[in-house]
This record gives structure tokens, sequence and C-alpha cells, in this order.
């Protein structure tokens, strides 16, 4: 018994809290924070004071090199957005796996046998999961983001209605076989939570990835300190502790809690579609809706980016030029991301360049009115340069072996790949990363 016990390889479970800032769990007090569970693992565990994301630091790229421990270049995953067309209207995301380019923590460790499951993660529809529930809707539907029916079609064969079955289960049962709780009154988080403990318990995964956005939409919404935006923090500290207490009868386990970037606040929103319609870049249909042209867009809130679908001409050219300094004159632009710099920060080969956001702006898609405006949607925003304050993402880790209240100072989101790695066992060369895992002892 013991020497099968010793065999069963060791289990890590992945908890990503989207936006979550590293200084929420350093000085919780000072935004009035009760993250109990968070602060536990904290001083029962290992945490960073900063931990570096990419560029653009925004949730698709960030979550692939998460689960890569390379660099957005070496990855392949340089955006949410698939589409380089600003003028569509509803632009597909990059949710299938078979866009990353190099292995993935799930794809070494089903190499070697071993059990993983996701809810939710970005950029894992398709992927080789056991246990998959995967991050995708339909853009065009009316409310793309209560779009179940989308994730179910490409989960793994019949788990979503299973899980669907047993939550729908346990919630009457909890309720005495009354219909006044439902699961369309939990939080996204909450129903993610349980989904991945249904598949904890049920399957006994040696890997699972779980992705917790509400802090992120409520962010973005009302600011990264607003009240509704703190709350979700602490809803979501509720969740990782159902997770602690679903996981502890394995002494075994491995648990991370670490976000993508961090978040900064906004007053300003920013639109170089407005700009590009000027200076020709952009055509209008009849119905005076932008039309694509040679020049493609990717708006990233703290930064955007331009790409050439072809050959421009030295008109072209100047005309984009002409609209860049347009923004700039505005105060919109911290700063023009050249190829040469995109190359070294290891981002996007094919943007001709990319716009970084100054303080209190962001970049929209919005294509008419005037170019800068209060804004009248978003409050926060991420997505600049990693090196900008407060786009820091956290990290925090516990576990058999790590010692205590260790302080990780300032590391890379390229390392924790290969730490998750090396926690199951599975070998330094196992991944196409070259950054050392973390010294967690």
């Amino acid at each position: 018994m013991n020497k099968n016990r010793a065999e069963i390889p060791p289990r890590v479970v992945v908890v990503s809290a989207d936006g979550m800032r590293p200084d929420f769990y350093r000085s919780a007090s000072k935004f009035g924070l009760k993250i109990p569970n968070l602060r536990k693992l904290v001083v029962s565990g290992a945490s960073a004071d900063t931990v570096e994301s990419v560029y653009p630091s925004t949730t698709y790229p960030a979550h692939a090199t998460l689960v890569t421990g390379v660099l957005p270049r070496k990855h392949g995953i340089y955006s949410h957005l698939a589409s380089l067309d600003p003028t569509d209207k509803a632009r597909p995301w990059t949710w299938f796996a078979r866009a990353i380019d190099v292995p993935t923590l799930w794809d070494v460790a089903e190499a070697s046998g071993r059990k993983t499951a996701a809810v939710a993660w970005p950029v894992s529809a398709g992927a080789r999961i056991t246990y998959n529930i995967p991050e995708i809707w339909d853009p065009a539907a009316p409310n793309p983001h209560h779009d179940f029916s989308t994730a179910a079609r490409h989960s793994t064969p019949h788990l979503f209605d299973e899980v669907l079955n047993a939550l729908n289960s346990a919630v009457l049962a909890s309720s005495g076989n009354k219909q006044s709780h439902s699961l369309s009154e939990m939080s996204a988080d909450r129903l993610r939570t349980e989904a991945a403990i249904y598949i904890w318990k049920r399957y006994r995964p040696h890997l699972l990835l779980l992705h917790f956005a509400d802090y992120d939409q409520a962010a973005h919404h009302c600011g990264p300190f607003g009240p509704e935006a703190l709350a979700a923090v602490e809803k979501m500290d509720e969740e990782i502790g159902r997770i602690c207490k679903a996981i502890k009868p394995d002494k075994s386990v491995t648990l991370v809690v670490l976000s993508d970037h961090g978040f900064v606040p906004v007053a300003k929103e920013a639109s170089p579609l407005v700009a590009l319609i000027e200076e020709g870049l952009l055509g209008r249909n009849a119905h005076g809706e932008p039309e694509l042209k040679r020049l493609g867009a990717i708006h990233s809130g703290g930064s955007f980016a331009f790409y050439w679908l072809e050959e421009p001409t030295a008109e072209e050219r100047r005309a984009l030029r002409k609209a860049v300094a347009r923004l700039m004159a505005s105060g919109a632009v911290r700063e023009v991301i050249d190829r040469k710099k995109l190359e070294a920060l290891g981002a996007d080969p094919d943007a001709e360049l990319m716009l970084d956001a100054a303080p209190d702006f962001y970049f929209s898609d919005r294509s008419a009115g005037p170019m800068v405006q209060e804004s009248v949607k978003d409050r926060g925003t991420h997505g600049h340069l990693p090196s900008v304050a407060g786009m820091e993402a956290g990290l925090v880790i516990s576990g058999p072996g790590i010692k205590p209240a260790k302080n990780l100072g300032r590391i890379s989101l390229t390392q924790i790949a290969p730490t998750l790695a090396a926690r199951m066992g599975l070998g330094r060369g196992a991944l196409a990363s070259d950054a050392a895992p973390l010294d967690l002892s």
C-alpha cells in the first residue's frame, strides 16, 4: 500500500485569478480586503512581490506563457483576438490550443501518462486535456458571455452535461428540492469552482487548471479599486477557501494561486480607428460603417497594434505616421513600440508597431466620434508594457517542501511553467522554456 501511494505522481492545482495585483495579498489592509484564505497561503508557502507579465499584458498571451514558459513570440499567442480585421463585428478570439506552437504543461503531462483537467482556461479549446471545459463562446451571440452551449460543444465529450447535472442535483439537495436557488444565480467564479471541485473529486487529475474572471470584469467596469472589484476579490478568496477544503485530504498537492497581469485605473478613452479613418487607412461603406483596406489592427486596452495586411504604398506609410503623430499629440500615447523593441519584448513579430497607452488612457475599437473622449465604458484596464507600474502579476504557491513565508521577490511569468513541471516531476527539459524553475526551498 505504501509503495503504491509513493508511486502516485505529485498533483498540482492552479488557480488563475485574472488581473489580481500582488499588492492585494501583500497589503490587503491598505485596500480593506478580507482575504483570509489567500493570506494563509502566503504564510504557509512562497509568494512573489512582482511577476513580470508579457506584452501585451493581456489574458490570452499571458495564459499561454503560464503553461509553456515562453514569451508570445515563441508560443504564437499574441493577442486575445484571432482576427486582424477591426471592422469585423464578431471577431473570434484565440480560443483554440492548436494555435500554441510549443508544448504545454498538459501536453507533457498527458504524454507521461498523467491525467489533466481544465475549467475555463484560456486558449484550451480542442486541447489534449483529459477532462476539459474550455473558455469559449460565440462572439455573434446576443449575450456572448452567457453562451454556454459553445463551451459544451468543445468540452470533453459528455463532460459538460455530466458536471451540469451533478451541480443541479447538488443545488436541489441543498435547497430541499425547492427551486429557491439555481445555477443561474451563481457567479461565474462560483460555477467554475463547483465544476473544478466535482472534476477533482470524481476523476483525481494530476494537473487541474482553473480560471477566475469575475475580478477582471469588475475591474474593467468600475476600476481596479472600485467597491465592486474589491468585493469580487473577496468572493474569489471564498472560492479559494472552498478549493483548499476540497484538496486538503491529499497532503501531497501543490496549490498555486497566480495571475496573468495587473490593472490600472483609467478615465479617458482614445480611439486609434478614428484617426485611421480620418487619414484614409480605413474606409466607410454605404452605411457609414468602417471598411477594411490594407491596415489591420488589434486593441488591447493599454496597447494598440497595427498590421499591414498587404504591402503598403509610400502614401499609406505616411498616413500611418500622421495618424500616430495625432494620437501622440492628444496625450494618449506613452510610447511607440517599433519592431526592434517588439522583438526584444518577445512580442508579435507581425505587428508593424504598437502604441502603449499613457497614464489614465486606454485604447478602444470605437470607430466614430472624437478621437479622445472621457471614458463612458471602462474605468480600469491592462495590456500595457509589463514594466508599467500596476501591470505586475502575482504568485502564491503552497505545498510539500515549500518553505513557509518565503519571499520570491521579482520573478518572470516564464518561470512558472518550469516550476509547475518540476513540482509534477516532469523534468527540466519537458517544456521549450529556458527559464529556470523557482527555488521554493
